[in-house]
């Protein structure tokens, strides 16, 4: 079974989160890496409104937060 192509057009990444990138419609992303011995597939972040927070890596990480650590890029990734 061959998986969809995709492309992705990254425009941040986050200093202490090396795995999350924000996509040009201001999404963020997790992209699929190795935790210890699990692999964690690429998924959309989801907002919590009530924490004012994301979920990542099974910590709240506030969005001031994510704002702060920052750093602007221009990339593009596929994904399959």
């Amino acid at each position: 079974m061959l998986s969809k192509l995709e492309t992705l057009n990254i425009t941040a990444r986050f200093k202490l989160f090396p795995y999350v990138v924000c996509g040009s419609n201001k999404v963020l992303y997790q992209l699929s890496h190795f935790k210890k011995r699990r692999t964690c597939p690429f998924k959309k972040l989801t907002y919590n409104q009530k924490r004012k927070a994301y979920r990542i890596n099974s910590q709240w990480v506030s969005k001031t937060k994510l704002y702060s650590l920052m750093q602007l890029k221009n990339e593009i990734i596929e994904i399959f």
